[in-house]
C-alpha cells in the first residue's frame, strides 16, 4: 500500500510532465508559445534557446512537485487524494507561470520584427478564412448525437443523486467520506447535507464540464484545406466524431467511480480495487486517442501562410492561453498552446465552465480533507 501511493503519483505526474514538455511540438506551427508567428520570421537559434529554457524549467518543476509530494506524505501524513491534488495543482500553477514567461519572450521578438517591417513599409497580405458551409451543416448532426450520449451520462449521475436522496434518512450518523487507493475506507465524517451530497455535486459538474468541452470542440470553427475539399470534409467528420466518442468514454470511465462512490457510502462498504484502478488508468489511456484526433484534425487545415482567422488576433489572448473575445460568438477556438480547443472566456458559457472548473478543483481538495 505504501509503494502503491508513490507509484500512482509518479505515473500521473510523469504523464502530465510528458504532455507539458510537448506543449510546443503539439501546437500548430503558426503559433510559438502562444504567439501568432505565421506573419513573422524567428531565427532557429532563438527558437532552440527558448525551447531549451522552457524544458529546463519544467524538469526543475517536476523535481519540485515530487519533493512536495514526499513532504506531504511523510511529514503531514495527508491521504493520497490530497497529496496528488495539491502536488499536481502546484505543478500546473507554476507551469502556466513558465508559459507566461516564454510567451513574453516570443512576443517581444514579434513586436521587434513588426517594428522593422513597418519601418521598411513591407505589407503582408492576409487571406481571411471561414468554415466550410457544408461541413458546418454536417457538424450539426454530430452535435445532436453527442447531446443525446452526454444526456445519458447526466441521467446516470442524477439517478445516483436520487438514490442517495431516498436513502439519506436511513444512513448512520457517521459515514465514509474517503477511500484509499486500495478501495478501503480511510476517512469518516458526520452525516450532513454537504458530506453526503458533495460527491454527487462533483459528479454532475464533471459530466457537464466534459459535455460542454466535447460538444463545444465539435461546434468550434473547423478550417479545412480546399485542395481536396470533399476528402478533407470526410476526414474532418471522422476526427470530430473521434473526439466526441473519446470524451464520452473519458466521462463514463471517471463516472464509474464518481456515481458509485455515494452508493458505497450508503452501503458503508469498500470499493473493489479493480474499480479504483480502472477509473484511474482508463482516463489516462483515453487521452492518447484524444491527442491523435486533435493532431489529425490539424493536419487538414489550410496550408496558406497568409491564412488569418478571428482567433489569430494576439490582442484577444492573455499570455497565449486565455482567450477573451466579446466579438467572437464561438465558445471554443483552436488552442495556441498544445492541441485542441480553448474556451472563449468572454462567452457566457465560458464563464460558467470556469466556475465549474474552480468548483471541481476546490471541491476535490476539500473532499480530501473532510
Amino acid at each position: 500500500m505504501f509503494f502503491l501511493n508513490y507509484i500512482l503519483f509518479i505515473l500521473l505526474i510523469l504523464f502530465v510532465h510528458v504532455i507539458a514538455l510537448s506543449t510546443q511540438s503539439l501546437s500548430s506551427k503558426k503559433y510559438f508559445f502562444g504567439v501568432y508567428v505565421n506573419e513573422i520570421i524567428i531565427e532557429e537559434d532563438s527558437k532552440t534557446k527558448i525551447n531549451k529554457d522552457f524544458k529546463r524549467k519544467l524538469n526543475i518543476l517536476l523535481f519540485l512537485s515530487m519533493i512536495i509530494y514526499m513532504i506531504l506524505k511523510s511529514i503531514f501524513n495527508l491521504n493520497i487524494g490530497a497529496n496528488i491534488i495539491i502536488s499536481t495543482t502546484v505543478y500546473f500553477v507554476l507551469f502556466f507561470f513558465i508559459l507566461k514567461v516564454e510567451f513574453k519572450k516570443v512576443k517581444d521578438i514579434k513586436d521587434d520584427y513588426l517594428r522593422k517591417v513597418k519601418n521598411n513599409q513591407i505589407v503582408h497580405e492576409r487571406v481571411i478564412v471561414k468554415e466550410d458551409e457544408i461541413l458546418h451543416n454536417q457538424k450539426k448532426k454530430i452535435i445532436k448525437k453527442f447531446k443525446i450520449l452526454f444526456g445519458i451520462c447526466l441521467s446516470i449521475s442524477l439517478i445516483s443523486f436520487l438514490y442517495v436522496l431516498i436513502n439519506y434518512k436511513n444512513m448512520p450518523d457517521i459515514i465514509i467520506t474517503h477511500w484509499g487507493a486500495d478501495g478501503r475506507p480511510d476517512g469518516y465524517s458526520q452525516k450532513n447535507i454537504i458530506n453526503v451530497f458533495f460527491t454527487n455535486f462533483l459528479d454532475v459538474s464533471m459530466v457537464l464540464l466534459f459535455a460542454v468541452i466535447a460538444i463545444g470542440s465539435i461546434l468550434g470553427n473547423t478550417y479545412i484545406d480546399d485542395s481536396d475539399l470533399e476528402l478533407n470534409r470526410k476526414k474532418a467528420i471522422k476526427y470530430l466524431n473521434g473526439i466526441g466518442y473519446s470524451f464520452f468514454v473519458l466521462t463514463i470511465s471517471i463516472q464509474s467511480i464518481t456515481t458509485t462512490l455515494p452508493i458505497f457510502m450508503i452501503k458503508q462498504k469498500s470499493i473493489p480495487i479493480w474499480l479504483t484502478l480502472s477509473s484511474c488508468i482508463i482516463p489516462v489511456i483515453i487521452i492518447i486517442p484524444i491527442i491523435y484526433f486533435y493532431l489529425m484534425l490539424s493536419n487538414i487545415k489550410p496550408k496558406n501562410k497568409n491564412m488569418y482567422t478571428v482567433e489569430n488576433d494576439d490582442e484577444k489572448w492573455i499570455y497565449g492561453f486565455i482567450y477573451y473575445n466579446k466579438e467572437d460568438p464561438k465558445l471554443m477556438v483552436e488552442k495556441r498552446l498544445g492541441m485542441g480547443w480553448n474556451m472563449n472566456m468572454a462567452h457566457p458559457l465560458g464563464k460558467f465552465i470556469t466556475f465549474i472548473l474552480i468548483f471541481l478543483v476546490g471541491g476535490s481538495l476539500l473532499i480530501c480533507f473532510i
